[in-house]
């Protein structure tokens, strides 16, 4: 009876499929397959609890677990599936239970079961599909939504989705412009749907660098022909260069979670917390077949290191103003999330983004975004390496989005950073790093100026800076010293064009180690921002709502900051 189950379930199995049958014997081709032939290879075999059974698909490029999942063996021995050449060893035919366990604990080796010569979709470009996923994701759907969903005879804002050929012809003649978009849309929104447009193209197998390229046109294309609005040269900016950005971090840290070889519901989970950080890249994954597929992951789906550390802490910012009233205290608690993808010592490479920083804010109170920022690696070259000191040249991609009630900017930039690492002693290592920073696009508060129909209260140019910080390491695990200070100047290209600024930023880190996992930080820096302005005299359109008319002084803008904090290691 026990045998009749095991071959009952076995011709099931192969009505479903074309199927061979695979012992320690095999079946000569013209022999048919029968529920005789199978009951005699079952009673000739040497050792009967030691068959073993390999279902080859009519498709050899597919994985599919139906075939497998229907064949529960007696005593739980659930069988696998191979893709393996027909002569391969019998010791490679493991039960499926063991397979999924020692998948997770790394301690069986699943390359055995790959589909032969599979190439992942990401290995070559498919310009269909990312061309189409990034107009439908953000063009289509956010046009779309925007015309038809919202109700525009009751508002008197600019009904910019009404577009025709008009519309087109003068965005085209007219040429760039700033637009007036408040600070969130303009620093937030755009750079998060430069990221759709950039992984239409990095899902599809194309590069860092021709991805980029996705989200520049892109932007174009709906600065251009999807508003009645003139194109404006910031979002293009903004979307591009932070899009990209944005976009590369969450295309590794989607492709990290995301697990190829994962079955059951491992798989399902990971392939939600995957597309929960990247949607574009689940929607190509359900395209191409590949969100059910096993197959190998990437070589550089893990990096050689990655930190993800969780804190919390109040944060106090005492306001000083050279002109207007001194605000209060404010007193704030705000969580972090901080993000270190890579080898930071990694003193050669040429892969964009192979080492990141990135980190969010939230506070308590408004504006709840507090802070957000990524830093990029393009490439480095090294300079030194000697055994306790090592030099090399860094080229970053910054995204700086910093938004509290005592400072505001934001910008795209370029660093380029000469970073060096000392070894003092066995128990102390100091990291130090000096740059320049060039911006082509950076957003900076104006005292007199507010614009009553989108929101903008703030200026938006080119500019220079610098930057040097020192960190001392503890055995390599926490940073438990750290000061820094950075400087931009940023020339006003916006309408009114009548300002430049001088921003600083310095701080003072201490982090005390109490757990190898769990440290205790106190903080102290200050914000400060030196505004220059110079209105014709005949000017009137900088007053501020609510506030007298001025010859518009010269500002001064200080904010020293206090914070304490415990920050815990999750990963």
């Amino acid at each position: 009876m026990k045998n009749f189950t095991v071959c009952v379930i076995i011709i099931i199995a192969l009505i479903s499929s074309s199927a061979e049958f695979s012992s320690a014997q095999q079946l000569p081709k013209t022999e048919k397959l029968t529920l005789k032939n199978i009951s005699g290879k079952i009673s000739a075999a040497d050792n009967n609890s030691g068959i073993n059974l390999r279902l080859n698909s009519g498709k050899s490029n597919q994985f599919a677990s139906s075939y497998v999942k229907s064949l529960s063996g007696i005593n739980n021995n659930i069988l696998s599936k191979s893709f393996d050449s027909k002569d391969s060893p019998k010791d490679k035919y493991i039960p499926l239970s063991q397979l999924s366990t020692g998948q997770l604990n790394k301690k069986v080796d699943i390359s055995n079961y790959f589909p032969p010569d599979y190439k992942p979709w990401e290995s070559s470009r498919h310009f269909g599909l990312a061309v189409g996923e990034g107009v439908l994701f953000n063009i289509f759907i956010p046009w779309a939504m925007a015309r038809y969903l919202r109700t525009w005879d009751s508002t008197s804002e600019e009904r910019w989705p009404f577009i025709g050929f008009q519309s087109i012809w003068s965005n085209l003649n007219q040429g760039w412009n700033y637009d007036g978009d408040n600070f969130l849309t303009n620093l937030f929104s755009h750079p998060y749907g430069g990221n759709l447009f950039y992984n239409s193209g990095r899902s599809n197998g194309y590069n860092f660098w021709e991805s980029s390229a996705f989200a520049l046109a892109g932007s174009y294309i709906w600065e251009t022909f999807m508003e009645t609005n003139q194109p404006a040269i910031n979002d293009w900016v903004n979307t591009g260069m932070n899009g990209a950005a944005f976009g590369e971090i969450l295309y590794r840290l989607s492709t990290m979670i995301t697990d190829n070889t994962a079955r059951g519901s491992h798989r399902v989970w990971t392939e939600i917390a995957g597309g929960l950080v990247n949607p574009v890249r689940l929607f190509t994954r359900l395209v191409n077949g590949e969100i059910s597929r096993v197959f190998p992951n990437p070589a550089w789906r893990k990096p050689k290191e990655f930190e993800l550390t969780l804190d919390a802490g109040t944060r106090v910012l005492l306001e000083e103003d050279s002109v207007h009233n001194a605000g209060p205290k404010e007193l704030d608690g705000i969580f972090e999330m901080i993000i270190k993808y890579g080898d930071p010592y990694q003193l050669n490479h040429t892969t964009p983004f192979s080492h990141f920083v990135y980190n969010i804010a939230i506070a308590s109170s408004s504006p709840n975004l507090t802070s957000m920022n990524a830093v990029g690696s393009l490439m480095a070259f090294q300079i030194s390496d000697k055994e306790n000191v090592k030099h090399t040249l860094e080229t970053t991609l910054n995204y700086n989005y910093i938004n509290n009630p005592g400072f505001l900017y934001g910008a795209a930039s370029v660093v380029e950073q000469l970073n060096s690492y000392w070894t003092v002693n066995k128990t102390f290592d100091i990291q130090t790093r000096a740059g320049i920073r060039f911006i082509p696009m950076g957003g900076t508060p104006n005292d007199y100026f507010y614009d009553s129909v989108d929101g903008r209260s703030y200026d938006f140019g080119q500019g220079l800076g610098a930057q040097a910080s020192l960190s001392l390491f503890n055995n390599d695990t926490w940073e438990v010293f750290n000061i820094q200070y950075s400087m931009n100047y940023i020339w006003t290209q916006s309408e009114p064009a009548y300002s430049k600024h001088f921003l600083q930023e310095g701080s003072v880190n201490l982090q005390i180690p109490l757990k190898d996992y769990f440290v205790f930080g106190i903080g102290a820096g200050y914000y400060k921002r030196k505004s220059y302005y110079f209105y014709p005299e005949d000017y009137f359109g900088y007053n501020v709502p609510g506030q007298p008319e001025t010859n518009a002084p010269d500002v001064t803008y200080q904010t020293p900051i206090l914070r304490v904090f415990f920050k815990t290691r999750i990963l």
